[in-house]
Order: C-alpha cells, then sequence, then structure tokens
C-alpha cells in the first residue's frame, strides 16, 4: 500500500488527519525506515518505539502510528493515536489486501517452511508475477509488514507463517486468508507453549486451512484430521498413494502425479528433507497450472535459504552451516543427510541446544544424541539444555564434549578439525552458531 497519503491511512484507521504526504513504506524499527516512511512506535520488551521517534525522522518518516496515551513530541512527525499500535499495523495490512488481492499461497510447518516458500516462489516466478515473505518474515508482526511494504501489481503472493503460541497461525490466516494453505512436516517446535505436543502442535498448523476463503489443502500424506470441504493435496516421499510422489534411481528423481509416472527431474540436491520441501513447491505449482517444463525452468534457479543446510569448503574442510534453527525433527533431518567425509577424513558434529521445547527437552535432547551416535565421529556440544545430547553420544564410546563458551568450543574445533573432514553446525536461533565461523578464522 504505497504511494497513499496520510490522510487515507488515518481514515483507515478509523482518524482524521489533514495530511496529503505520500507514504513510501511502513517499519517497526525505526533503523529501517527510508524516507516517505510510516514508522510504528511498538512497545515490546527491550524497547518502546516511542523512544525512537526522532530516529525515525532523521531517517525520513513523515509519520507515526502511537499509542493514545503518548504525552511527548511529534519531532516533526504526523502523529496517529491509536489504542493498540500492533493491531494498527494488522488492520491496515488486512484492508491493503482489500484493496488489492493477488492469488495467496500461506506456508506453514514446523521444517522447512522458508525453504518451501522460496523454492514455490521461484518456481511460481515462471508463470506469475510473483512476491514472497522474505527471509523467515512469518509472525503478527512481520507478516503485515510484508503486505504492506509488496511493491503491487502481483499475481501471486507467497506467505510464510508462523506459529510460536496457540491461536498464532489463525490470526495470521485472519489477516491474510489464504486461497491455498500449506503445511510441511509437523514436529515439536516451540513446544514448551503447546504441553499437549505433537498433537496440539499439528492442531495449530491445520489452523492454515481454517478460513473459508481457502479451497486447496497442501499437506504430507500423513498428516491427519485435513478438513473435508478443502480440495486435498497430499505429497509423499514415502507413500505412493499419495498425489504427489517423488523417487530416486540411479541419481535422478521422478515424480508421480495421482499414480502415474509424471516427470524426471535433476536435481542440484539429493537430502531428503530439501527433496520433501521440493516436492510440496511442486504441488504448489500444479494446482496453478503449471506445466511440468515449466517447473522444471526454474529448477537451475533453487537456491536455499541463508544459513539453512549451506555448504562450503574451507581449508579442506567441508562445512555444512544448518545453524538457523534446530528442532528434533529438523536435528534428524540434518544428521541423516550429514555429508560424508573424503577417504581417511571424519564427520564432526557440532550440535548446539534446541530451545524451546519445555517438558520434552531431555528426551528430545537423547534422542538427537543416540541418532548423532550413527552419524558422527566426533560431537561437540554448545548449550546448557544440550548437556543430555552430549551424555547419549557418549554411551556410544565416541568422543563427545560439552561446552557453554563459545570460544572455547571454537578453538577445540580448531585443534580436532583437518582437511577432508566434514563439520557439521546446527543449533536454535537464539544459540547463534553461526557466530562460530567468525571464531575460526
Amino acid at each position: 500500500m504505497q504511494n497513499i497519503s496520510l490522510l487515507e491511512v488515518a481514515l483507515l484507521l478509523g482518524l482524521v488527519s489533514e495530511s496529503q504526504l505520500e507514504v513510501s513504506n511502513y517499519q517497526v524499527d525505526s533503523r529501517s525506515i527510508e524516507p516517505g516512511g510510516l514508522f510504528f512506535a511498538l512497545k515490546g520488551e527491550r524497547s518502546d518505539g516511542h523512544l525512537h521517534l526522532a530516529e525515525a525522522r532523521r531517517r525520513g518518516a513523515i509519520g507515526a502510528v502511537v499509542s493514545k496515551g503518548y504525552q511527548g513530541p511529534d519531532f516533526g512527525l504526523v502523529l496517529l493515536p491509536v489504542e493498540d499500535v500492533l493491531e494498527g499495523l494488522q488492520a491496515l495490512a488486512k484492508e491493503n489486501l482489500n484493496r488489492q488481492r493477488p492469488y495467496i499461497v500461506a506456508i506453514t510447518g514446523s521444517v522447512g517452511k522458508t525453504t518451501t516458500k522460496d523454492f514455490a516462489a521461484t518456481i511460481l516466478s515462471a508463470s506469475f508475477r510473483v512476491h514472497k515473505s522474505p527471509a523467515s518474515h512469518n509472525t503478527k508482526l512481520t507478516l503485515p509488514l510484508t503486505i504492506l511494504n509488496r511493491p503491487g501489481g502481483e499475481e501471486v503472493l507467497v506467505l510464510e507463517m508462523g506459529m510460536s503460541e496457540p491461536g498464532d497461525i489463525r490470526k495470521l490466516v485472519e489477516i491474510a486468508p489464504p486461497d491455498m494453505g500449506v503445511v510441511t512436516k509437523i514436529a515439536l517446535a516451540h513446544a514448551a507453549f503447546f504441553p499437549g505436543g505433537i498433537e496440539e502442535i499439528s492442531r495449530g498448523k491445520r489452523e492454515i486451512f481454517s478460513h473459508p476463503h481457502t479451497t486447496i489443502a497442501v499437506f504430507p500424506y500423513d498428516l491427519q484430521d485435513v478438513p473435508a470441504d478443502k480440495k486435498k493435496v497430499s505429497f509423499s516421499l514415502d507413500e505412493r498413494a499419495s498425489d504427489y510422489f517423488l523417487s530416486a534411481a540411479e541419481g535422478r528423481f521422478y515424480v508421480d502425479e495421482r499414480g502415474i509416472r509424471a516427470y524426471q527431474f535433476d536435481l542440484p540436491f539429493k537430502q531428503s528433507h530439501i527433496l520433501h520441501d521440493f516436492l510440496a513447491a511442486v504441488a504448489i505449482a500444479r494446482q496453478l497450472k503449471m506445466s511440468w517444463d515449466e517447473i522444471n525452468r526454474q529448477v537451475a534457479s533453487l537456491q536455499m535459504p541463508h544459513m539453512r543446510f549451506e555448504q562450503f569448503a574451507k581449508n579442506g574442510v567441508q562445512f555444512v552451516n544448518d545453524a538457523y534453527n534446530a528442532n528434533p525433527e529438523s536435528m534428524r533431518a540434518a544428521l541423516s543427510n550429514f555429508p560424508e567425509p573424503k577417504e581417511g577424513g571424519k564427520r564432526i558434529a557440532v550440535l548446539a541446544s534446541m530451545l524451546e521445547l519445555g517438558s520434552f527437552s531431555v528426551d528430545a535432547h537423547r534422542e538427537a544424541g543416540q541418532l548423532a551416535q550413527r552419524h558422527a565421529d566426533h560431537l561437540l556440544v554448545f548449550g546448557e539444555e544440550a548437556a543430555p545430547l552430549c551424555e547419549a553420544f557418549e554411551e556410544g564410546k565416541k568422543p563427545s564434549e560439552h561446552f557453554i563458551d563459545r570460544d572455547a568450543l571454537a578453538l577445540r574445533l580448531k585443534e580436532i578439525m583437518r582437511p577432508g573432514d566434514v563439520v557439521l553446525v546446527k543449533g536454535s536461533r537464539g544459540m547463534q552458531l553461526e557466530k562460530l565461523f567468525d571464531l575460526l578464522d
């Protein structure tokens, strides 16, 4: 909703303004404001946006949505006072879609939603004008910004929807009702907020299908209780009975569509979890009537998101940077797809805590340690919560070391790795394990 006046924005928020200044961008971080921006002064746990109005103005903001109780200076900004700044942001995004609505594909899941979103957007761009959520902008805060800052004129909007607490997906769906809802994989992510475990998490994720506007449901074959009033489209790497089934033979990949061999792909990746996300993206494209040749032409352009199984070599060591996030399912996928080292090399797993697992934490870390026994030769563990992971790995009589200090971890890694080794680095977002790479220089 760019290039509309502050007067129009005010009307949409139920306010009155006489300003004809045009808004060019919408931000909640004053450091991201560009000239012509509208700043939303949110109150968070660590900061209050009202304290950053002056900075927003210095960076070119023309207005700010503020809380009604704000009594401070305007710093030359047009102030739009509302009861709740976040609700104002969400309402504005919802109205934006009412004014100019593209076809919306909404993707959620505990694992693979960002990769699926990026793959789907890349494939669809062969036939449509597409806009997608940047990075992992999938919250009640960042999804509205994605909607408001889109350039306009899109035929398809591919949105990622995340869930940290019960009801999150339903709220996002209210803001941006999808035409097609997609679920990737369900796992014990943010399980501290879901005491019912997988079943409760699955129920929350299935809210992506809850809006009456949603007519197509794309989901893994084993997902239960998909609403009967949707067109059901399943996909799987294991079940031939699924609508879309992917198999491999002699380095090539084949997709069956509803039981009939449909297409052969030469793919730049072979890891099972990435193939799963690719198949989901294929299912999405086929529902939008893309031909197999159109899909295939985009394969060469597919790229993994940052810090999702990124592979690179340095000083003869092969690194796998999977440090963006971790939960039991994604940890299982990373370990199960641990690349083989060169002859004489070893596999070193550097694994950090999986956070927000609540009562499931100890068992989940132990299971990860047991799985690591089968795939790693040496284990370095980072974080207090991950101690059971280290203990379980040691039961396999392989070397395992536990660290609380990141510098000490980096020093030990430098001591043990040799040319020909493969190093897998993975942990929850809060562990910021990617900082390890800066310490290895």
